[in-house]
C-alpha cells in the first residue's frame, strides 16, 4: 500500500492523546478534488489515508530530511486563562510558526497550518463581551490569516536578512480551529485538512514545475531540473495519482544519463553490495528507499552512489507500477496485467543497464539473479494470475484475452530466461559448462577491443563467493546445476506456452534436448532434436545448428541406427554447416579444424557406400559448393577431333582434395533440345577456386540456357543443380532462332529493327544465355535455299564441310520443330567424308507455305494465227529488289517460240513497283491444240539482299583471317550479318554497299562479342573491326573485283493458253474521209475461229481434276470454257446450233442505221451492212461492238455484266483502232465546246 500523507502536530501541552480517536476518523479522505490550472481538468484523488507525526520545533536544521514530506502542521493548545495565554501559550506559538512552520528549508515550499485550540469539556467557553475578549478571539486577534497582529509581526520579520522565515510565508495559509471535547464538528474539521492539503498540492507542484521550466536545458541546470522531477514524483506518489507519477519516474530514469554525464563529479560509481542484500527475503525497496532520502534537495546532492540511486530509481517505478496493479486489480485484468508486464519489462532493461554501466562482475551477475527472483515472488503476481484464473473458471465461455495473460507471461519468460543466463555466468565461472547449452540466449560482447576469451581448463576448479543459498546450492556441482538449470528451463517454457511463443519453446526445448543427452537419454534427444536444428540453420544461426546436428548425429551413433539415408543427410548437413558464414562469429567452422572435415568427409564416403547403388541420393549442389558457369562455348583448338567445350568455376570451401566421379552439364534451348557437357574423374584441388573443363561431341546451334548441373561425389551421392524447370529455361533459352538454314527471304530474324525501336529490343532474354554456334576449322552444316529451283517443288539444300578428320558411315538424322514441316527423306546416310571434304544434299520436304522472293505473271493475246505472251516479273516483297540474269520460255510441244529482236541480254533490277516485261509470240505449228500443251519459263535471278550478305560475309571472312580470328565467323554470322539492312537502291544503281542500321548493330556487336567472345585481345580485335565495317565502311576487297556466283533458277512449266471462240471482227467502208452528216454505208464482217480451242475437248475446261495447282502467288493458270451444251459430241467444228449475238456500243460520235444487236451462227462468216453518220469533226474511233454467246437461241450463257469477263470467247478486232477522218462541210463553221 502507498505511504500516508503526513501531518505534523505540536502538542506541548499533552493534548494530542485525548482527541486522537477523534482525528483518525477524518482518515482516510474518501476524494480530495485538485486542479493545478485552470486549463487542466480536475484531479480527483480517492481515499487519500492520512499520518498524524509529532513535530517538535528546533532552531537546528536536523529535521530537514524527516519533515519535507509533511504536507500540513497543526498546533494544539489549550488556554486556561489570558495571563497563561500570554506568558505560555503565544511565544510557543510564536517559535512554532518560525522554526517549523514558515522555516523554507523545512518546507521547501509555501506552508499550510492549523492552531487547534482544544476546549476541555469542564470548562467554560465564553463568548467575548465589550469589557473582556474570549480566548479564542484573543487567538484570532493574534493569529488570524485576516489580520492577526503576531503573525503580521512575523511577516515583517522575514524582510530582514538574517531572518529564517522564508519570503513565501506571506503566501501561506492556516487556521485557527477551537475543539470542544464531546463536541467535535467533524465535518468543519475535515473541510479545513482538504484546503490545508490542496494548497500545499499545488505550491508544491508549481513551485517544481517553475524550476524545471525556467531550468531549460541548459547542463547547468540540469541537477535543479532533476531534482525537481523527483519532488513532482514524490508528489503524485503521495497524492496517490500514480499514472502521473510513473511517467515523472519514467523521466527520471531517462534523464539520468545526462546528469552523469553534465556532473560526473556528483557521483560515486562503486558498486558496494552488503551481504544481507542476497538473502532470500531482502526488501530491496526499503533498503533502497533510505540510502536516498537526500535526493528533494539540492543542496544535499553530493557523493551520490550512482548504483544505488539507480535502484532508487527503478524500486521507485517499481513501487508506483504495484500500485497500479493493486488499484486496477478488481476492476480489470488486463490492465492489472499491462503494468505488471511492463514491471517485469523495466526490470529486465534496469538491469541490462547496470550490467553495461557498472561491467560484469561476479557481485553484479549475483544481484542481478537475486533480484530476479525477489520480482518472481512478488505477491501481486501470484495474486494477478489467481484472479484470472477464478474469472476464467467462473466464465469459461466467455473467455477473452481480459483473462489471457500472454504479456504477463511473456515478460516473466523473458525475466526467467535473463535469470538463467546469469546461472550459466557464474556455473561458467565455476568450471561448469556444457556445449551448446548456452547459446541460444548467450549475450555476445560488441566491445571490439576485448581479447579472446581464455579457454578454460575443465579440471580446473574455481571457488566462488557466492552468497545467495539458492545459487550456491544450484552451481555446487555439475549435476545440480543440470538440475537447476532444467528447473528454470520448464518453467519458462511453461510461460512461453502461455503467450504463444512457439519458436522459442522450439528454441528452448533444444537445451532440454542437450541436457538429456548430457544424462545419456539418447533416445529422448533425438526426439527433441528431430527437425528442430532445422529451425537454426534456416534462421542464420549455424554455429549452433552445427553442434546440435554433431549431438544429433552421436545420438544416432549411440543408438545404433540402420537409417544409412538419415545418418548420410545429417552429416551432409554438418558439412553445409561448415560452409555458411566462413569467417563470421556465427561460424560452425571455427570449431572445426581440417582433421575433422577430412573425417567428416571419411565418415559421407562410409554411408554413401552403404546406399543402394541403384538409387540415386541427390542434394542440392549450392550447399557445398558455390558454381558459376563461364559463358562461353568453343571449340577444341587443342585436337582436331569435332570437340566442343565449356568451364565452369568451383569454389571449394573445405580446403581439401578429392574427385568427382562424373561431372555433367544439361544445356536446353527454346525448342527443348538439349547439349550435354560431361567430364570423368574430375580432380578438385585443395584450393578455394577451380576450373572445371566439360566436353561434348553433340553439338547444336543456337542459344541455350543452362537446366541442371550433376556432380557425382561418391556411387550413390549425386550434387545436383536445377537452374530452373524445363519449360522455364527453354523460354530463357534463345535470342536466335536455333536454326541452321539459311533464308534467302528475310522472315526469321530475331531481332526487328525498323529504325524506331530502342536498342533494349538486342537484348538476350536471360543473363545466362550462351550461344553456340559453328567453328569454321570443325565439321559444320548448314541449311540453304537451293538454286534450282522448280515451282511446285519445295527442296532444300544441306552443305556439310567436315574438319580436319576423315570421317566414316555418316549417317544423317533430320527433323523439324515447325509446325505444318515434314521431312520427306528423314535419314541420309554417307560412306565417307574426307579432311575438308564438302557436298551437298537435296532434302525435299513438305509445306503448305509457297512464298518466293520472286513473282511472275502473264498475259495471253490470241491473234488468228499465233500468241502474243507478256510475262511481268516482278519481287514478291518491295522492300527487296531482285536482279534479272536471264529470261527465257521454250516448249518441247509443236509450237514456234519467237523473242523480239532486240531482247535484253543485260542484268535488269526489278524493284517493288517496277517490274520488267518480257513479250513472247507463240506459233503453233499444226492447227492442232491440246491441253497437254506446256511452255517452260526459266528465269534466272539474284536477290541484291544476298549478293550484299554474301560480300560482306566474305569480307569479313577475310579480315577475321587476317587477324586469326576466323573461329568467330560463325558467331558474327548468325547475330550480326543476317540482321545487317542494306541501301539496295544506291547498290542496285551505284554498286556501292551501305548499311541503314550499322549504328545499332555495331553496338549490339559490341554486346554480343563482349559477352559471348572470352579472350580481351578477340574482344578489341573484334570490336575494331566490326566498327570499321558498319560504321566506316571500310572494305578492304573493291566490289567491283567481287563476282556473284550464287545464281537462282526459277522453272515455271507454263500450260500453253486455250480459248473456245476468237471472233474476228472488221469494219469495211470506202474511204478515210468524210464530211459531218455524210452517211457512211459499212460492211460489218464476223468470222469466228476455233483454232484455240483444244482438240481433246472431252476434258471439260473447268473439270478440277484436270486443272493445274498453284504453284505460285502469280501463276497463269488457263482460260477456263463453259459448255454450251453438256449432251454435245466431242467435234470440234462448230455447229449451227452455236450462236452469238453481236451488240454495237452506243457511241456519241455517230448516229447509226441498222441492227444495232443481231444474231449469228458460228458456222460461216457474217456480213452485216450497217449506215453511220458522223455527228461531230476529227479522227472518230469506229464504234465498239461486244459478242455473246446464247444457249439454244434463247439464254445468254453469261449476264450483260460480266460480258468482258468471259473466258470462253474472246474478239480480234482487226481495225477497232481505226480512226475516221471527218471534216466539216464547205463555206460552213463548225464550233467545238
Amino acid at each position: 500500500m502507498a505511504n500516508p500523507v503526513k501531518i505534523g502536530y505540536y502538542d506541548p501541552f499533552g493534548i494530542y492523546p485525548l482527541i486522537k480517536d477523534e482525528l483518525n476518523k477524518i482518515s482516510p479522505i474518501s476524494s480530495l478534488h485538485i486542479r493545478f490550472h485552470p486549463s487542466q481538468p480536475l484531479k480527483t484523488i480517492h481515499d487519500l489515508s492520512l499520518e498524524f507525526t509529532e513535530e517538535i520545533p528546533k532552531k537546528s536544521e536536523s529535521s530537514t530530511s524527516e519533515n519535507y514530506n509533511v504536507y500540513t502542521r497543526l498546533m494544539l493548545i489549550k488556554i486556561e486563562s489570558l495571563d497563561k495565554y500570554r506568558s505560555q501559550v503565544r511565544p510557543l506559538i510564536k517559535e512554532w510558526l518560525k522554526n517549523l512552520v514558515f522555516n523554507e528549508k523545512v518546507n521547501g515550499s509555501s506552508p499550510s497550518w492549523m492552531i487547534l485550540l482544544y476546549v476541555p469539556s469542564d470548562a467554560k467557553d465564553k463568548q467575548s463581551t465589550i469589557i473582556k475578549m474570549s480566548h479564542y478571539d484573543k487567538l484570532l486577534k493574534d493569529f488570524s490569516n485576516e489580520g492577526g497582529k503576531e503573525l503580521a509581526a512575523l511577516f515583517a520579520e522575514s524582510t530582514s536578512p538574517t531572518a529564517s522565515v522564508g519570503a513565501q510565508n506571506s503566501e501561506s495559509t492556516g487556521y485557527c480551529f477551537k475543539f470542544k471535547q464531546h463536541e467535535f464538528e467533524l465535518n468543519e474539521f475535515l473541510v479545513q485538512i482538504k484546503n490545508l492539503l490542496g494548497f500545499t498540492f499545488n505550491q508544491k507542484y508549481h513551485l517544481n514545475s517553475d524550476l524545471i521550466t525556467t531550468s531549460g536545458d541548459h547542463e547547468n541546470n540540469s541537477l535543479t531540473k532533476y531534482v525537481a522531477t523527483y519532488n513532482l514524483a514524490e508528489l503524485f506518489y503521495d497524492m496517490k495519482l500514480f499514472n502521473d507519477c510513473i511517467n515523472f519516474f519514467n523521466r527520471l530514469s531517462e534523464q539520468l544519463n545526462t546528469l552523469v554525464e553534465n556532473n560526473p563529479n556528483l557521483f560515486i560509481y562503486k558498486v558496494d553490495l552488503p551481504a544481507k542484500v542476497f538473502s532470500n527475503k531482502f526488501d530491496f525497496k526499503k533498503f533502497y528507499n533510505n540510502k536516498c532520502q537526500h535526493m528533494h534537495d539540492v543542496n544535499s546532492f553530493t557523493n551520490v552512489n550512482l548504483f544505488e540511486l539507480k535502484c532508487f530509481i527503478f524500486f521507485r517505478q517499481a513501487s508506483t507500477l504495484e500500485m497500479l496493479v493493486n488499484k486496477n486489480l478488481n476492476n480489470s485484468i488486463s490492465l492489472a496485467e499491462l503494468q505488471i508486464s511492463k514491471l517485469l519489462r523495466n526490470l529486465v532493461l534496469f538491469l541490462n543497464d547496470l550490467l553495461q554501466v557498472f561491467q560484469n562482475e561476479q557481485a553484479l551477475i549475483e544481484f542481478e539473479y537475486s533480484i530476479i527472483e525477489y520480482f518472481l515472488n512478488l505477491d501481486i503476481v501470484n495474486k494477478l494470475i489467481e484472479q484470472a484464473t477464478k474469472l476464467y473458471e467462473a466464465e469459461p465461455a466467455n473467455n477473452n484475452n481480459s483473462y489471457q495473460l500472454k504479456r504477463l507471461f511473456e515478460s516473466r519468460g523473458e525475466l526467467k530466461l535473463s535469470q538463467r543466463s546469469s546461472l550459466i555466468k557464474l556455473a561458467r565461472e565455476n568450471s561448469i559448462e556444457i556445449k551448446g547449452l548456452d547459446q541460444v540466449f548467450e549475450d555476445v560482447s560488441l566491445d571490439e577491443e576485448e581479447g579472446p576469451k581464455q579457454s578454460k581448463d575443465s579440471t580446473e576448479q574455481v571457488k566462488l563467493d557466492l552468497k545467495h543459498p539458492k545459487l550456491l546450492q544450484a552451481i555446487q556441482s555439475k549435476d545440480s546445476f543440470v538440475d537447476e538449470f532444467t528447473k528454470l528451463t520448464e518453467g519458462i517454457l511453461e510461460d512461453f506456452m502461455g503467450c504463444d511463443r512457439s519458436k522459442t519453446i522450439d528454441v528452448l526445448s533444444i537445451d532440454l534436448a542437450i541436457l538429456n543427452y548430457e544424462k545419456g537419454d539418447y533416445s529422448e534427444c533425438l526426439q527433441i532434436l528431430h527437425d528442430s536444428y532445422d529451425f537454426f540453420i534456416q534462421n542464420g544461426w549455424n554455429y549452433l545448428g552445427g553442434i546440435l546436428l554433431e549431438i544429433y548425429y552421436g545420438c544416432m551413433e549411440k543408438t545404433q541406427s540402420t537409417n544409412f539415408e538419415e545418418i548420410l543427410s545429417t552429416c551432409l548437413k554438418l558439412l553445409s554447416c561448415l560452409v555458411a558464414n566462413h569467417t563470421d562469429i556465427n561460424s560452425f567452422r571455427l570449431i572445426n579444424n581440417k582433421l575433422q572435415i577430412k573425417k567428416l568427409f571419411d565418415r559421407i564416403e562410409v554411408y554413401a557406400n552403404k546406399l543402394d547403388p541403384t538409387k540415386k541420393f541427390e542434394r542440392s549442389l549450392n550447399q557445398f559448393f558455390k558454381t558459376d558457369i563461364l559463358p562461353y562455348i568453343s571449340a577444341d583448338e587443342s585436337t582436331s577431333r569435332d570437340k566442343y567445350l565449356i568451364r565452369l568455376k568451383l569454389k571449394n570451401p573445405f580446403s581439401l582434395g578429392f574427385v568427382f566421379k562424373h561431372v555433367e552439364l544439361i544445356m536446353v534451348d527454346e525448342e527443348g533440345s538439349e547439349i550435354v557437357f560431361h567430364a570423368e574423374n574430375v580432380e578438385i584441388s585443395d584450393k578455394i577456386d577451380n576450373t572445371i573443363q566439360l566436353s561434348t561431341n553433340n553439338f547444336i546451334l543456337g542459344s541455350f540456357s543452362p537446366y541442371r548441373l550433376t556432380i557425382q561425389f561418391y556411387n550413390s551421392l549425386f550434387l545436383v543443380l536445377d537452374y530452373g524447370e524445363k519449360e522455364l529455361q527453354m523460354n530463357h533459352a534463345s535470342f536466335l532462332s536455333d536454326t541452321v538454314i539459311e533464308h534467302n527471304g528475310n522472315n526469321n530474324d530475331v531481332f526487328v529493327y525498323d529504325g524506331l525501336t530502342p536498342m533494349s529490343v538486342f537484348k538476350p532474354r536471360h543473363e545466362k544465355t550462351l550461344l553456340a554456334y559453328q567453328n569454321i576449322n570443325k565439321l559444320t552444316a548448314q541449311f540453304c535455299c537451293a538454286n534450282d529451283l522448280k515451282l511446285g517443288s519445295t527442296e532444300v539444300v544441306l552443305k556439310i564441310k567436315n574438319g580436319s578428320n576423315p570421317i566414316h558411315d555418316v549417317r544423317i538424322n533430320l527433323f523439324s520443330t515447325t509446325e505444318g514441316l515434314t521431312v520427306v527423306d528423314p535419314d541420309l546416310k554417307v560412306s565417307k567424308l574426307d579432311s575438308h571434304e564438302s557436298q551437298t544434299f537435296l532434302i525435299p520436304y513438305n509445306l503448305s507455305d509457297t512464298a518466293l522472293t520472286i513473282s511472275v505473271t502473264v498475259q495471253d493475246i490470241f491473234k488468228r494465227d499465233f500468241i502474243y505472251s507478256k510475262f511481268q516479273v516482278g519481287t514478291s516483297n518491295p522492300k527487296y529488289p531482285i536482279r534479272i540474269i536471264n529470261n527465257d520460255l521454250t516448249t518441247e510441244s509443236n509450237y514456234e517460240i519467237i523473242k523480239p529482236s532486240k531482247f535484253p541480254s543485260y542484268d535488269i533490277i526489278a524493284f517493288g513497283e517496277q517490274p520488267s516485261n518480257f513479250f513472247y509470240k507463240i506459233k503453233p505449228k499444226s492447227n492442232k491444240v491440246y491441253l497437254n500443251d506446256t511452255l517452260s519459263l526459266k528465269v534466272d535471278y539474284t536477290n541484291l539482299q544476298e549478293e550484299c550478305e554474301e560480300y560482306v560475309s566474305q569480307e569479313i571472312i577475310h579480315q577475321l583471317e587476317r587477324i586469326k580470328s576466323v573461329k568467330y565467323w560463325y558467331l558474327i554470322k548468325d547475330v550480326i550479318v543476317s540482321k545487317l539492312t542494306f541501301d539496295l537502291n544506291g547498290f542496285a544503281v551505284y554498286k556501292t554497299i551501305r548499311f541503314l542500321n550499322g549504328l545499332e548493330l555495331n553496338l549490339l556487336a559490341e554486346r554480343i562479342i563482349l559477352q559471348y567472345v572470352e579472350s580481351s585481345v578477340d574482344q578489341k580485335n573484334l570490336v575494331k573491326l566490326m566498327s570499321n565495317l558498319l560504321v566506316n565502311h571500310n572494305f578492304e576487297t573493291p566490289i567491283d573485283s567481287y563476282e556473284y556466283n550464287n545464281v537462282l533458277h526459277l522453272h515455271i512449266s507454263v500450260p500453253v493458253p486455250v480459248l473456245k471462240y476468237l471472233q474476228i471482227v472488221e469494219y469495211e467502208y470506202d474511204k478515210k474521209q468524210y464530211t459531218v452528216g455524210e452517211p457512211i454505208n459499212v460492211n460489218l464482217k464476223i468470222n469466228t475461229v476455233t483454232r484455240w480451242c483444244p482438240k481433246d475437248r472431252d476434258r471439260e475446261f473447268d473439270d478440277s481434276e484436270h486443272e493445274s495447282q498453284p504453284l505460285a502467288v502469280s501463276s497463269p493458270q488457263r482460260n477456263k470454257r463453259k459448255n454450251s451444251d453438256n449432251n454435245s459430241d466431242n467435234s470440234i467444228l462448230i455447229t449451227n446450233r452455236d450462236q452469238f449475238q453481236l451488240v454495237i456500243q452506243q457511241d456519241d460520235n455517230w448516229l447509226m442505221s441498222g441492227f444495232k444487236r443481231f444474231t449469228f451462227n458460228g458456222g460461216q462468216e457474217t456480213t452485216k451492212q450497217l449506215t453511220l453518220i458522223p455527228l461531230t469533226v476529227g479522227k472518230i474511233p469506229l464504234p465498239q461492238v461486244s459478242i455473246k454467246e446464247l444457249t439454244d437461241g434463247v439464254n445468254l450463257s453469261i449476264d450483260d455484266e460480266d460480258d468482258d469477263d468471259s473466258d470462253d470467247i474472246d474478239i480480234e478486232f482487226i481495225n477497232g483502232s481505226e480512226t475516221i477522218l471527218v471534216i466539216p462541210e464547205v463555206n460552213s463553221i463548225t464550233f467545238s465546246f
